[in-house]
C-alpha cells in the first residue's frame, strides 16, 4: 500500500523522524497537535484553553484533509492536558467538532509540553471505510 504523509514541523521532524499525519490504505493517524497558527506558527490563545482547543482542532482537520480524510472519519481522539481546570473548555471545543461523530476518546493529564504556553495537545485516528 502507498503511504501518504503530511510533513511535521521541521524543527521536530528533522530530529525525531515523524510525520504530522500518515495514511496507509484506509487508516489515518494524526500526531500530537499543538495550538499553533497553522501547523508551524506561533502558539495561539496563550492562557485560554478553549481558544487553544479550537486551534488544535482546526490544525487536526487540516492535517486530515491533507491526506484525504475528514473529521467525520475520526474513530478515536486522545487529549493531553496540563490542568484538569481546563477540562470543560477543552470538552466544549471537542464537542463542537466531534459531537455528532462521538469517537472513542481518552483524556490524559500530563506535566507539560515543549512550550510552557501550550495547555493541550490532541491526536486522532481515522478510518476511511471500505
Amino acid at each position: 500500500m502507498t503511504r501518504n504523509q503530511l510533513a511535521a514541523p521541521p524543527q521536530f521532524a528533522d530530529k525525531f523522524g515523524y510525520s504530522q499525519a500518515s495514511r496507509i490504505g484506509n487508516m489515518v493517524a494524526v500526531s500530537g497537535t499543538a495550538p499553533r497558527a497553522g501547523l508551524y506558527g506561533d502558539i495561539v490563545g496563550k492562557g485560554d484553553a478553549y481558544q487553544q482547543s479550537v486551534q488544535v482542532l482546526k490544525n487536526i482537520v487540516a492535517s486530515l484533509e491533507a491526506v484525504g480524510a475528514r473529521a467525520e472519519d475520526v474513530v478515536r481522539t486522545r487529549i493531553y492536558i496540563t490542568s484538569m481546570d481546563h477540562l470543560w473548555d477543552i470538552g466544549r471545543a471537542h464537542h463542537e467538532v466531534f459531537g455528532d461523530i462521538n469517537p472513542a476518546t481518552s483524556l490524559l493529564h500530563v506535566e507539560g509540553f515543549f512550550d510552557p504556553d501550550v495547555l493541550l495537545e490532541m491526536d486522532v485516528d481515522a478510518y476511511l471505510g471500505e
